[in-house]
């Protein structure tokens, strides 16, 4: 969701009290499926901060009815010693693209956040290959 396939489109996320971020209507249509929805954020430098993380849920509906969800992570992987990457680029969900028209994403945290995040983003992109599972081994 992160390399393959085409950027479409990367919209500023409008943060919320509770750390989740304000729905951002996108429009989809079936020819980009599979779609990957990707949040690039980034986080402080607060010691107070280094190895917490935050979980959320993203949620991509059309006409009030979800149509495909994921839950990640954002971590901040800070240490004393070195700072690590100010920002963090994470798939939130990949999604097959049934209808076209106007689709809803909500990004909310699942569990109290700890890492305060800014400059958050998401990012489009269409035609994204999927991980397939191995084979199963043959007896």
């Amino acid at each position: 969701g992160l390399m393959t396939g085409t950027a479409v489109e990367s919209r500023a996320l409008e943060p919320e009290a509770d750390g989740g971020f304000k729905p951002v209507r996108l429009d989809l249509t079936a020819a980009m499926s599979p779609v990957a929805l990707n949040l690039r954020t980034e986080h402080g430098k607060d010691p107070s901060e280094t190895g917490k993380w935050n979980r959320y849920r993203a949620t991509l509906s059309r006409a009030g009815a979800a149509v495909a969800s994921g839950e990640f992570n954002i971590n901040n992987t800070a240490t004393p010693e070195n700072q690590g990457a100010p920002y963090v680029l994470q798939t939130m969900l990949i999604a097959r693209i049934g209808e076209s028209g106007e689709y809803e994403l909500t990004i909310r945290p699942v569990k109290p956040v700890e890492v305060a995040l800014k400059e958050s983003r998401v990012e489009v992109r269409r035609n994204v290959q999927e991980a397939h599972a191995p084979p199963p081994p043959k007896p």
